[in-house]
């Protein structure tokens, strides 16, 4: 049985709400086992002075404890498992159950259970939230009058309160402080989970400013590094590749000076795009500068990465040509570089594209460098073509 509940853990709540829920949820379950516990130590020692008279309360109330306290501990295991839903919806049941019965079998408690009936709606509404309340508030009324009308049948007292008059006012107070109950509780559980919502959000759309660049929509240097970071460490795992590219786009500030700067912005929109549509799911191209721009190669050697370098040049001719022959061809310098055995962390690998790309930039436009031009590693394989 625990088993089945188990799986009934509602992975679609928040996780921050679940967290909350499930403390209400401890909490509760540790004030109903110092309650109970105080309850039958109580009807021990009056059982003591009076034997006779309480024989048959007794029984009951033992009875009863022993109920409550194995489905409180039934409750507790299902919060430990995560399930706080299924955990509330138990304390809840169990503790109006109990009323319930007290009611059916001692008419005569009405006033006390009356008052013991508010606290599986305070349950409901706080630990499982939603609708619960609204359920609980209209059992608790129904257990309520179900408990009037067994005692009035058998006369139990107060006898006032069995009176025509007296008898349906009162219920009808209790009806209604019991629906009031629950709609403040789903009112105050609707605005937890709205805010909560709120300021995932929030949450969310700062990650996003963090991590993207305003203009192009791509990542931002912050977010690549953290990226290149993770794969860095992958790959030395691993004994996998990892490529990295720097790209500087030639002549932008002429293009800037000549056409204005929104629509050098618009360029380098449009380039984003065209160059982010030739590349992988796996890959991550970043601007990283003005008219610089990075690419991280999961799983891509030195070669592999020249051959993703001539379709982002391909990517950018083709947008040049969209534009017009009034506008200069779109080209770019770059530097590829490839994790080796003596990096010891990124930054080894962010020099080394730096240093290529500088080394292309300073050459001419449309210049292609890798490392293999700057020191020869016989880790590369040979035959990496130059597209020059």
């Amino acid at each position: 049985m625990f088993n089945r509940l188990r799986t009934g853990v509602d992975f679609r709540q928040d996780p921050e709400l679940r967290i909350y829920r499930s403390r209400l949820a401890n909490r509760a379950i540790a004030a109903i086992y110092i309650v109970v516990t105080l309850w039958l130590l109580l009807d021990i020692f009056f059982f003591i002075q009076n034997s006779d008279a309480r024989r048959y309360s007794i029984a009951f109330d033992a009875a009863a404890g022993i109920l409550l306290l194995t489905l409180t501990f039934a409750a507790y295991r299902l919060n430990h498992w995560g399930d706080s839903l299924a955990a509330g919806y138990l304390l809840a049941g169990s503790l109006l159950l109990f009323a319930m019965c007290n009611l059916i079998i001692f008419p005569n408690s009405l006033v006390i259970m009356g008052g013991l009936l508010f606290i599986p709606i305070l349950i409901a509404g706080s630990i499982v939230g939603g609708t619960a309340s609204f359920i609980f508030s209209g059992l608790a009324t129904l257990a309520l009058c179900t408990g009037w009308l067994i005692g009035w049948r058998l006369g139990a007292s107060p006898s006032l309160l069995y009176q025509p008059v007296y008898g349906p006012l009162y219920l009808s107070s209790q009806a209604l402080i019991h629906q009031t109950v629950g709609l403040l509780l789903f009112s105050f559980s609707r605005n937890i989970e709205r805010n909560l919502e709120y300021l995932r959000n929030q949450t969310d759309q700062m990650t996003e400013l963090a991590h993207t660049d305003p203009l192009t929509g791509l990542a931002n240097r912050r977010y690549m590094i953290e990226q290149l970071d993770r794969e860095f460490l992958r790959a030395r795992r691993y004994g996998r590749p990892l490529a990295l590219l720097y790209l500087d786009l030639d002549g932008f500030k002429e293009i800037n000076d000549h056409f204005g700067h929104l629509f050098g912005d618009d360029v380098l929109s449009s380039a984003a795009v065209s160059m982010r549509s030739v590349l992988r799911s796996t890959d991550l191209l970043a601007r990283i500068g003005g008219d610089e721009f990075a690419v991280l190669l999961p799983e891509t050697d030195l070669k592999g990465a020249v051959d993703v370098v001539n379709k982002l040049r391909r990517a950018l001719l083709a947008l040049s040509d969209q534009l017009g022959t009034a506008f200069p061809k779109l080209m770019f310098s770059a530097g590829v570089a490839q994790l080796i055995p003596e990096d010891e962390s990124i930054d080894d690998l962010l020099a080394r594209a730096d240093d290529v790309q500088y080394q292309a930039k300073a050459t001419g436009k449309g210049e292609i460098r890798t490392q293999l031009d700057i020191q020869q590693l016989p880790l590369f394989r040979k035959g990496i073509n130059d597209p020059n």
